[in-house]
């Protein structure tokens, strides 16, 4: 604008020289011809400087927005702990943990561990009397429960997807892989998929509470809780923001036992439904199951009701549980071996009782300590009282620590109490101390 001013002034000069001095006419022209060159070069200069603004403020525009993300770079998934596959809008988590177990049997053990179950399984613990129950001090160790995991979420126009595929080493061997390489076979434990409120594939029962459980060194706990995974339709209704109810279909397996019957036959699936609401305060959940016991020649309906909850004492925490029914069969853990019989007239079925309550105590962000005992009761009709030889009670106590040494590990150490008692007043006593060390993957 300075420049267009002195322009404008030098004419207003020229023209006037112009108008007075007639004698400086030809030194007026080649003024004007020097300022027209002069005019059209802060013209083109001016343009210039247009241009170049221009491109510097398209520069920093450029430099602000964003870099577009290639498809083959690696970014973090919606789930925690995930990130998305390249090329896809899916998020996938890797999850899973290297574990070795260690159990001590001050008293009562098999003769052959690796047979049988590992863990406490205190419904059959061998009885005292026996050359088992007799049997002390005898030390096993395994990796057996190591354990990896995919989960993924994907999102659709119904929702997102969500799916997850768990295994791990646990499953029953059928040789002395102790004697060789300590093989293990590969057991799945989840196939599922998730999407809106339909479940469908294997998991959990709907018939257990994981809020409840206890947080025990050996892996099957105490044996008052449902321990099954099973195949199932599960539909879950939200009622509000902290309760919902799940009501599912599931794979049965309600065979009676010592049945005269050649073959034992399922029709119908098993019916369940859960109520459960949270709040910062813990939960508490309300559970019932419908099964049937049938073979060739008898049907028997079982059901059973569970209860459980969590109470939160700042860092500290209170678990309870109790399940109970008429054959309520494989969904408590120590019923599994006392559900029906059939005596070749009518199936009679079990009844079993059994709660635990768990109480873990927060020394320090690394160390945390838990009491927990448990107590199951069984009962029934003339015929299956006189079966002398099953449980009639089974009482379970653990005391254990946990510490956590580093990052992803974990160190437990476990002293664990059972006894069961027959109906014909054996008793079989487990005494043993349990150790595992965890490390987590991530």
């Amino acid at each position: 604008m300075a420049r267009m001013k002195t322009i404008a002034l030098a004419i207003s000069t020229i023209g006037l020289l112009g108008a007075t001095a007639p004698v400086f006419a030809g030194e007026v022209d080649e003024l004007k011809a020097a300022l027209k060159k002069l005019t059209e070069r802060l013209e083109q200069l001016e343009t210039q400087q247009k241009a170049q603004a221009t491109t510097v403020a398209q520069v920093a525009a450029k430099a602000a927005a964003p870099a577009p993300v290639p498809a083959n770079v690696v970014t973090a998934g919606d789930l925690p702990g995930s990130f998305k596959v390249p090329g896809t809008d899916t998020s996938l988590k890797i999850y899973g943990y290297v574990q070795a177990d260690a159990t001590y049997d001050l008293k009562g053990t098999f003769s052959d561990r690796e047979s049988n179950d590992w863990a406490s399984f205190i419904s059959a613990q061998p009885l005292d009397k026996t050359a088992d129950g007799k049997r002390k001090n005898q030390l096993y160790a395994t990796a057996r429960t190591s354990r990896i995991g995919l989960e993924t979420s994907t999102p659709t126009e119904s929702g997102n997807l969500h799916t997850k595929i768990e295994a791990d080493f646990n499953a029953p061997n059928d040789y002395s892989g102790e004697t060789l390489t300590n093989s293990q076979l590969f057991r799945l434990r989840h196939a599922y998929g998730e999407l809106g409120n339909f479940l469908v594939g294997q998991t959990w029962s709907n018939f257990a509470d994981l809020g409840s459980y206890v947080d025990s060194v050996d892996y099957n706990g105490p044996g008052t809780v449902p321990f099954v995974r099973q195949a199932q339709v599960r539909y879950t209704l939200p009622l509000n923001a902290g309760t919902k109810l799940a009501l599912s279909v599931e794979n049965p397996q309600a065979v009676a036992q010592n049945s005269p019957a050649t073959t034992s036959f399922d029709r119908t699936p098993d019916f369940v439904a859960n109520l459960t609401t949270t709040g910062n305060w813990g939960h508490f959940s309300v559970r019932g199951v419908a099964q049937q016991y049938r073979n060739d020649a008898h049907t028997k309906q079982g059901w059973g009701l569970g209860a459980g909850g969590s109470l939160k004492f700042g860092q500290d925490t209170l678990v309870a549980q109790i399940n109970g029914g008429n054959g309520i069969g494989r969904y408590t853990l120590n019923s599994v071996g006392q559900r029906a019989v059939d005596d070749g007239n009518e199936i009679h079925l079990w009844k079993a009782v059994g709660g635990h309550i768990g109480y873990t105590h927060v020394w320090s962000p690394t160390v945390r300590s838990n009491l927990i005992g448990a107590y199951t009761k069984f009962s029934g009709d003339n015929y299956l009282e006189g079966l002398t030889d099953v449980n009639k009670k089974i009482t379970e106590a653990f005391v254990n620590t946990f510490w956590t040494v580093a990052k992803n590990t974990d160190v437990g150490l476990e002293y664990a109490y059972g006894k069961r008692t027959t109906f014909a007043g054996d008793d079989g006593t487990q005494s043993r101390i349990n150790a595992t060390v965890r490390y987590n993957l991530f």
